[in-house]
């Protein structure tokens, strides 16, 4: 699996730099992987899918933000796990919306844990998976529309629609969070 991601990296350090990641967050790739979409196959492939965006924008990826980079990663399996569940999901008999409710995030927690949190991060990391994902790379580390479309496979105008919808659900979040302090 990992072999056929490294040809699509040309230099020696983005192919290291790539094999370390592998190393590091397999596990984690592989658990949101089968958490979303109950079967091995589907999650080797879903996998796979991940390590080969991440192949095409290793750039992005800085090694020290571990933080960044696990967030990062996490979005990037989800991404290509919705996208198999979407091709699978005539054979499958759950619903989208029930995986989504169901599926435990595994980073929310944790980040919810970390005192350095604003109340916009606590309200963004309340949006629905689908908004949270695109506002923390768009906001929070600052990738394009167009980079963050090629990233998670979605048009522009999908990405611009889903934005749009976010910030109302965000400024109700906000809105309540005022209220209840």
């Amino acid at each position: 699996m990992l072999m056929i991601c490294l040809g699509l990296v040309d230099t020696p350090e983005e192919k290291n730099k790539l094999e370390r990641l592998y190393e590091q967050y397999r596990g984690l790739m592989f658990h949101v992987a089968r958490e979303i979409l109950k079967d091995e196959g589907l999650a080797e492939d879903a996998v796979q899918e991940a390590l080969i965006k991440l192949a095409k924008n290793l750039k992005k990826i800085n090694e020290k933000e571990c933080h960044k980079t696990k967030h990062f990663i996490v979005i990037i399996v989800e991404s290509a796990s919705k996208d198999i569940y979407r091709k699978e999901k005539k054979n499958m008999t759950v619903s989208w919306e029930e995986i989504e409710e169901n599926y435990h995030f595994p980073l929310r927690e944790r980040v919810e844990e970390l005192s350095e949190l604003t109340g916009v991060d606590r309200a963004i990391l309340s949006l629905p998976a689908t908004y949270r994902q695109i506002f923390r790379m768009k906001y929070k580390w600052g990738y394009s529309n167009k980079e963050i479309g090629e990233i998670l496979g979605i048009r522009q105008s999908a990405l611009r629609q889903r934005i749009a919808r976010g910030k109302i659900i965000l400024k109700d979040i906000l809105d309540e969070m005022e209220v209840q302090t």
